[in-house]
């Protein structure tokens, strides 16, 4: 049996300055869009330092939303749990607090202001409802490829990576996407201990 942990509101924050962290540090994103770049010759979607830089901020965001539901279906193991719903409600209160200061310290450390946090919170609840579809039992599941193509995150990235050429940066969004779980643990892990 797992030992009792306390979760803090504040690790919330910190949780979010190293997702923006390794996120620059890492250079996750440019070495995603390099990778397609290279893999399939689309050297035209690079447009300059602000076309660059856009892009970056943009996937970026689209990974931070990602990273947010995968560390939301992760957490549940701090407390020596497997699902959500089988947390006591001191557990849940205590996720939903870590959860609102992990969203305020992004806003923060971004600088967003009262639209961006609207933005925000309404495409994390896209992603949010999403996840919590497949997440349910469901006799007709179709296969986790077709999940994946119908996430927001693959079909988002893929909008932004290279729109003329819509397929293959799907199935590279898709394959990053595969990522993003193992990553969130990384960083809770990280961050929590």
């Amino acid at each position: 049996m797992a030992r009792s942990r306390k979760l803090f509101p504040v690790y919330g924050s910190t949780l979010a300055n190293n997702m923006l962290a390794t996120l620059v540090h890492d250079r996750v994103v440019r070495g995603f869009v390099e990778d397609y770049v290279t893999a399939y010759d689309r050297r035209g979607i690079l447009g300059g330092p602000a076309r660059d830089r856009e892009l970056a901020e943009t996937i970026g965001r689209e990974i931070v939303l990602g990273l947010i539901v995968e560390t939301r279906a992760a957490l549940p193991r701090f407390f020596g749990r497997h699902r959500a719903g089988k947390l006591k409600p001191e557990e849940k209160e205590a996720m939903d607090l870590f959860f609102r200061e992990l969203v305020a310290a992004l806003g923060r450390a971004q600088n967003w202001n009262a639209e961006d946090r609207r933005q925000f919170r309404r495409d994390l609840a896209l992603y949010s409802e999403f996840s919590e579809r497949w997440a349910k039992p469901n006799r007709n599941r179709k296969s986790s490829k077709e999940q994946s193509d119908e996430s927001p995150f693959v079909a988002r990235v893929a909008l932004l990576l290279d729109p003329s050429m819509l397929e293959q940066a799907r199935r590279a969004a898709r394959k990053f996407h595969a990522g993003l779980n193992e990553f969130a643990r990384k960083l809770l892990r990280r961050t929590l201990g």
